[in-house]
């Protein structure tokens, strides 16, 4: 598959994106497509809540909150910006607005400060998991995309959510310092967090495109499993399990000849779940 090149480092913007170079022909009559790029538009830009929600539990951590507003807000939020865009220039009869303005109202009472973790070391833990997951997803996108515009974005995004991980695991050994948890305690807020896979944002986003584009009244919990269904043939082939396994274990700071032993059986275990 062709790639692009253009969209690297942290300075890329929505403008940097060769819109007027899409191919239209290799992806608009795809749905599949179009319910993944605008749903996780959709998760994207509402990075604005999610920011302000970390913003007040960790209030008072200066260097942590400063981080979240001027560097993981806005780069998530142009994350969003810029599927959003592929979206409207690919499908732009789309009605993006009406469909967010659904996504937002349904998801807004789940995003609140009151459901992150239970400390603060164990929530920057659940944050590698979400960065982790993000990471893996972009990094299949860019893999399985038809379109070579699309690839680019998916790959410059891929990429910041790596430098996001980063970040994230860097304030989890600081806490973790000051407030040590147990390998067993962080392992089972790992797990719960990788447990939530269905978890409601993707689950309204997707909807909400659903509503929108089929002028639906009702979507389902079925409806949602049949879409996930089609996209595990991607995932198979695509996903990144093995640096995602890797990426999960790193907070629990395994000694490195259990670790040689743990990821190949974790990665097939994945494999065989997909």
């Amino acid at each position: 598959m062709q790639r692009m090149s253009g969209l690297s480092g942290p300075r890329w913007s929505v403008d940097d994106v060769a819109y007027d170079r899409v191919d239209r022909r290799a992806i608009a009559d795809d749905l599949d497509w179009f319910y993944l790029i605008a749903a996780s538009s959709f998760v994207e830009i509402l990075s604005d809540l999610y920011a302000r929600n970390l913003g007040e539990y960790y209030a008072g951590d200066d260097e942590v909150c400063a981080w979240l507003a001027h560097k993981w807000g806005p780069e998530e939020i142009q994350h969003g910006e810029a599927l959003k865009r592929y979206v409207l220039t690919v499908w732009p009869d789309f009605d993006w607005q009406r469909g967010f303005d659904g996504f937002r109202a349904d998801y807004a009472p789940y995003c609140q400060t009151a459901l992150l973790g239970p400390t603060r070391a164990l929530e920057m833990a659940a944050r590698c998991v979400v960065e982790t997951g993000t990471s893996s997803f972009y990094a299949m996108v860019r893999d399985a995309s038809p379109e070579p515009v699309l690839a680019q974005v998916a790959g410059a995004i891929r990429d910041d959510e790596i430098g996001h991980y980063k970040g994230f695991y860097r304030f989890y050994r600081a806490y973790q310092r000051r407030e040590p948890h147990s390998r067993w305690r962080v392992a089972r807020e790992i797990w719960r967090r990788v447990a939530e896979v269905d978890s409601e944002d993707a689950y309204l986003a997707v909807k909400n495109v659903s509503l929108v584009h089929r002028s639906q009244t009702v979507f389902t919990r079925d409806d949602f499993r049949t879409f996930r269904n089609r996209v595990r043939g991607w995932m198979r082939l695509h996903y990144p399990f093995r640096p995602a396994v890797k990426m999960l274990l790193r907070p629990l700071d395994l000694p490195a000849s259990f670790e040689r032993l743990t990821v190949p059986l974790i990665v097939g275990g994945a494999r065989r779940i997909v």
